[in-house]
């Protein structure tokens, strides 16, 4: 951070000297002369040459300067100057630092003799994944692109659908070393402005020496580090992005990751997909529906059973409860010892098949599941009960279309089955009522992380669950905006009221 504040020389040898010292060891930064005369060239340029497309500089650059300079008869500077205003986007820097920082970001940075100024243009050449299908989102219908790497490319998917002068960019730099930008998205007349203000102030906070991801943001602005909950949505989906911010919401899009976060979410808004909008709203519903309840087997499966076995046998019909004493019999452990073994199996095993190759983890952890599951059952270890209930509490965890949300769901399922295992359907209680509590209290940036439950309107709380019409939806957002704008600068003379009735 020496040359923060060191300006650029009119002496081309003087720069170089300076970068060289910056770049020493770096056998990847490339210095090529505009002239015949090193010691005192008419120009030079500077770049690293694995960031950089050579090829256009070669053909599109230096080419058309050494021409301009054959056919001009006047000051070299002054020709070499123009030419290279002539090439579009060209960045004018009078400080060593943000030169430093071009030439890092892919960038050409060109110095001109007798000029305290360096020219820089950014050509990046790098070999980027192209836009495929999102790996973790996938949609039976809708669209099929999914973000990349590249922060261009994210921000090219998303103003290609958003096509609105409304759509505001604000950018950002994190990391010492890392230099990373940060691009902050919102419609600017959807958008809550105390939100807006209090998330700006928190990524200008952020202090990292290397981003890497955006799971780093997203801790680092969160309000409740400790909760096992997301508080903010991330996705690898650009329409669900257009709708987020279709919805008020603020995006965070990162350069190097494909994840997306979108602040601030809801829990309810992580329990419905995008998929949703794609499918007729019944159908729609019905999956919202089936996904709380898949949800709760979830969380509550294994606590359950635990419960009902140990504690409370009354409540099982006497020839399911036979049924569960027959196949307990011979069983050395108690039921939470059981459920405790099976779980951590099927949790060891689902990690396991994330780490091996694609092609033979999906067989290894069906094959392993089932040859554990049968070998456990013919020794005597567990009854087979306990291995349908484990395997409907995993399926069932994959419904939830947040991956961060059916994390929070395994580990909470554990400290459930000890309650269950020492009181019983008391214990479940008090859990779930100690979640809901915790859910409750969880917001960020003054929004309830459990809204609509906090709202204080019913039908505000009934439309977050229920998918409406395409029809319906677009009114409700029209009184959505004519509501924000008559609280904002702009003042119309609309009843939300008079609109409704109509």
């Amino acid at each position: 951070m020496e040359d923060q504040f060191v300006p650029i020389s009119p002496s081309i040898v003087t720069n170089l000297e300076k970068l060289k010292l910056r770049f020493s060891d770096n056998e990847l930064l490339v210095i090529r002369y505009l002239g015949n005369n090193e010691e005192i060239p008419i120009a030079a340029f500077v770049y690293i040459n694995v960031l950089i497309d050579e090829k256009r500089l070669n053909q599109q650059i230096i080419r058309k300067i050494s021409e301009d300079l054959d056919k001009n008869t006047g000051p070299l500077d002054v020709t070499v100057i123009d030419s290279i205003y002539s090439m579009g986007a060209v960045h004018v820097i009078p400080l060593m630092e943000p030169a430093i920082n071009l030439i890092s970001d892919a960038g050409i940075l060109i110095f001109v003799e007798g000029h305290s100024k360096a020219y820089g243009i950014p050509l990046p050449g790098f070999v980027t994944r192209p836009v495929d299908e999102p790996m973790l989102e996938l949609n039976v219908r809708g669209p099929r692109e999914g973000f990349t790497e590249d922060l261009q490319k994210n921000l090219g998917m998303v103003y290609r659908r958003m096509k609105s002068a409304n759509l505001k960019a604000k950018s950002y730099v994190i990391g010492r070393q890392s230099q990373t930008k940060v691009i902050l998205l919102y419609l600017d007349n959807k958008v809550n402005p105390d939100v807006l203000t209090e998330v700006k102030e928190r990524i200008e906070k952020i202090d990292l020496d290397v981003l890497v991801d955006s799971a780093q943001v997203e801790e680092w602005i969160q309000d409740n580090t400790f909760s096992p909950f997301p508080q903010i949505l991330n996705t690898e989906r650009p329409d669900r992005i257009i709708t987020a911010l279709n919805r008020g919401k603020i995006t965070i899009l990162i350069d190097g990751t494909p994840i997306a976060l979108v602040a601030p979410s809801t829990f309810f808004e992580m329990m419905h997909p995008s998929e949703d909008l794609y499918e007729r709203f019944y159908f729609a519903n019905f999956l919202r529906v089936m996904r709380l309840i898949t949800m709760f087997v979830s969380l509550f499966g294994p606590s359950l059973y635990i419960a009902l076995t140990t504690f409370h046998l009354e409540m099982i019909p006497t020839p399911l409860m036979l049924a569960f004493l027959s196949t307990k019999a011979g069983i050395p452990f108690p039921t939470f010892v059981e459920a405790l073994l099976m779980e951590v199996s099927f949790e060891v095993l689902r990690e396991a098949s994330l780490r091996l190759p694609r092609t033979v983890g999906q067989s290894v952890s069906i094959v392993g599941a089932l040859i554990i599951g049968e070998a456990a059952v013919q020794s005597g270890i567990v009854s087979r009960p306990m291995v349908i209930v484990v395997a409907m509490t995993g399926i069932a965890s994959f419904s939830i279309p947040s991956f961060s949300t059916g994390i929070a769901f395994r580990i909470l399922r554990f400290p459930l089955m000890f309650l269950a295992a020492s009181t019983g359907v008391f214990g479940i209680s008090l859990g779930f009522i100690l979640i809901l509590l915790h859910l409750s209290s969880l917001q960020f940036c003054g929004v309830p992380f459990f809204e609509p439950i906090n709202s204080t309107s019913f039908r505000n709380t009934v439309k977050k669950f229920i998918l409406l019409p395409v029809q319906l939806r677009s009114m409700s957002n029209h009184k959505k905006t004519i509501k924000s704008l008559n609280q904002g600068n702009y003042h119309l003379d609309i009843d939300v009221e008079e609109y409704d009735k109509h």
